[in-house]
C-alpha cells in the first residue's frame, strides 16, 4: 500500500520514498516524513510506499527482466510507482552496519530500467549518524545506473522527538516519530532542493541515454 502526499490528480514530477523498515514506530518512517513533506514543498509530488501495510515477497530471478510482469499485485503497484518516479528515495535502519535487507529485497524487485539516469536520494537513521548504510548504498545505486546525489541524510534518536521512544508493545501511541533537531531539518531541506535540481538535469540525460 502507498501512501501519498500529494492529490491523484497532482500533475508535478513524482518522487517515490522506499523505506526499509518494518518497525511500528518507525524512526526510518519518520524521517521518511519529514523527507516527503520538504520535497513536496520544493516541487516534487511525494510518495512514500509503506512496506509494512502489505508485505513484499521475497524477489524471484526469474522476474528481473521484467519486474512489471510479476504476479504478486504488491510488486506490480510498486514498479509501476518507481518507473513512472522522475526521482527515487532510499531509506533505512542501520542493521549490522549496513541497510536492511527489506529495503535490499525491494531492491531486488527492481531492475536497471526502472532507476536508470534517475537521481536517488540516501537516509538512514541510526549509529550515531553513521554514513555506513548510505555508503553501501550508492553501490546499489551504482549497479542500477542511478545517479545518488551528494546530500544525504543521516540521523539518531536525538534527533526527533521524545515519542519516537514509545513502543506499541506497550499500548503507547503508534504514530511515527517526528524528526525535530533544526540542522537535521536543514539538511532535509538541502537535500530536497538538490533532488529537484538533479531531477531535472538527469530528465534530460535519461531522455538522451534511454
Amino acid at each position: 500500500m502507498t501512501t501519498t502526499s500529494s492529490s491523484p490528480t497532482d500533475s508535478r514530477p513524482s518522487v517515490v520514498l522506499l523505506a526499509g523498515s518494518l518497525r511500528r514506530p518507525s524512526y526510518t518512517h519518520g524521517l521518511c516524513r519529514a523527507l516527503a513533506e520538504s520535497l513536496d514543498r520544493a516541487g516534487l509530488a511525494a510518495t512514500l510506499f509503506d512496506m509494512r501495510d502489505q508485505a513484499l515477497p521475497l524477489a524471484d530471478a526469474a522476474w528481473h527482466r521484467d519486474p512489471a510482469s510479476h504476479p504478486d499485485p504488491v510488486v506490480r503497484r510498486m514498479v509501476a510507482a518507481v518507473d513512472g518516479a522522475a526521482a527515487i528515495v532510499l531509506a533505512t535502519p542501520l542493521y549490522h552496519n549496513g541497510p536492511s535487507g527489506a529495503l535490499k529485497n525491494t531492491l531486488d524487485l527492481l531492475s536497471i530500467p526502472q532507476l536508470a539516469y534517475k537521481p536517488v536520494g540516501l537516509a538512514s537513521h541510526g549509529g550515531g549518524r553513521t554514513t555506513q548504510a548510505v555508503d553501501q548504498m550508492r553501490i546499489w545505486v551504482r549497479g542500477l545506473l542511478g545517479h545518488a546525489i551528494a546530500t544525504q541524510v543521516c540521523t539518531d534518536r536525538r534527533d526527533f522527538t521524545e515519542a519516537a521512544a514509545t513502543d506499541p508493545a506497550t499500548d503507547g501511541p503508534h504514530t511515527d516519530p517526528q524528526l525535530a533537531d533544526p540542522l537535521i531539518l536543514q539538511r532535509v531541506d538541502r537535500f530536497a532542493q538538490e533532488m529537484v535540481v538533479m531531477a531535472q538535469v538527469m530528465r534530460v540525460a535519461r531522455q538522451a541515454l534511454i
